[in-house]
């Protein structure tokens, strides 16, 4: 299983706890994070209290993947793919 494709479960293992949001970049206004995976020089954050997740060390495209699996995961929330 590739670093892209455990990243991926975990996102969705997580997801109804982080429905607002998944970026590439940390957060300035001091949310409290908590590193839900860190493996590969990858880590996931997230921040249960405003729900979104903070992902580092993937490369842009691969990011650009994961958003896409993260935007799918939502449309299914509202009833379009489970």
């Amino acid at each position: 299983m590739s670093k892209l494709d455990k990243v991926k479960e975990v996102i969705k293992e997580n997801f109804r706890l982080a429905e607002c949001g998944i970026f590439n970049t940390r957060n300035i206004m001091g949310d409290f994070m908590e590193t839900i995976y860190e493996e590969d020089g990858v880590t996931v954050d997230i921040c249960r209290g405003w729900e979104y997740f903070e992902v580092f060390g993937l490369s842009n495209p691969e990011f650009a993947e994961l958003k896409d699996f993260y935007d799918t995961l939502s449309k299914g929330r509202s009833g379009g793919m489970k």
